[in-house]
């Protein structure tokens, strides 16, 4: 095998290793953004659920304090009735009293209300506060592992950085220059040639150029996608190896006959 393709093999090998590790150290801080605005959903339900139970307790202050502002009236307008000179003035404030004390049900049915609230606020508080703590400690969790695992993968990227740069200036300056161009337009810059085939494009190469890349004495590279092509014997398809055992066993023949021939020439003279 010519030493560049042996070279295109492990450079493209090295490629795809450091995208994959550009990939996984640009994902880590994306996980951990999104565990984070889990945890900040989470802290404003919390929020929320609080603020609520604040207000639940400053309406029932307010409720109770209206209920002992109608109590007042009602004390109030007793005082009155034992001094009212009428039945028409008794009865007026026999009403405010019956109409206070019809609000003081009124808001005392309200506080139940809110009673009723706040115990299904407090009970998913809860349920709230631990799932906050739990996720708290998820972010934690997270964090440190993104930062242990990309430190990791820093490490092997300047290995592997270097190791692509030891590479490059192994190749000839035109080989890296095609290799550069196809990796940006493809994705992917080698590709095998199997079957006269190239595996990458799918598309069937001129038998010359087959044949030339079998040999592996020079760099090639497929006509339709451009890829610089290689080949490895073990690969080779079933219908080729008894194509070329039949062509040994032809050639085999072939010269035993010329021998038989060669043979029964000489006898007869």
């Amino acid at each position: 095998m010519h030493p560049d393709i042996e070279n295109l093999l492990h450079l493209a090998e090295t490629d795809q290793a450091l995208a994959r590790l550009r990939a996984e150290i640009a994902a880590l801080p994306r996980r951990v953004g999104e565990i984070e605005a889990k945890l900040a959903g989470i802290n404003a339900d919390v929020d929320r659920r609080r603020k609520a139970l604040k207000e639940r307790e400053t309406m029932r202050r307010k409720y109770e304090s209206d209920i002992q502002a109608l109590q007042q009236k009602i004390s109030k307008y007793r005082d009155q009735m034992l001094a009212v000179k009428t039945n028409q003035e008794y009865k007026a404030l026999g009403n405010e009293i019956q109409y206070a004390e019809q609000e003081i049900r009124l808001v005392e049915d309200r506080i139940l209300d809110g009673m009723l609230e706040v115990e299904t606020l407090e009970k998913q508080l809860k349920i709230d506060e631990a799932e906050q703590k739990r996720q708290q400690a998820e972010v934690e969790r997270e964090k440190n592992e993104a930062r242990a695992r990309t430190d990791q993968d820093q490490r092997q990227l300047t290995e592997l950085t270097s190791r692509r740069e030891a590479l490059r200036k192994a190749i000839s300056a035109d080989t890296v220059r095609h290799y550069d161009r196809v990796l940006k337009l493809r994705g992917s810059a080698v590709a095998e040639a199997r079957d006269q085939y190239c595996q990458a494009c799918h598309v069937m190469m001129r038998p010359q150029v087959f044949h030339d890349v079998m040999a592996g004495e020079q760099v090639l590279t497929c006509d339709s996608c451009f890829r610089l092509l290689y080949y490895v014997p073990s690969n080779k398809p079933e219908s080729e190896t008894k194509a070329a055992t039949a062509g040994e066993a032809g050639k085999g023949d072939a010269g035993k006959e010329t021998v038989e021939t060669a043979a029964g020439a000489t006898e007869q003279a």
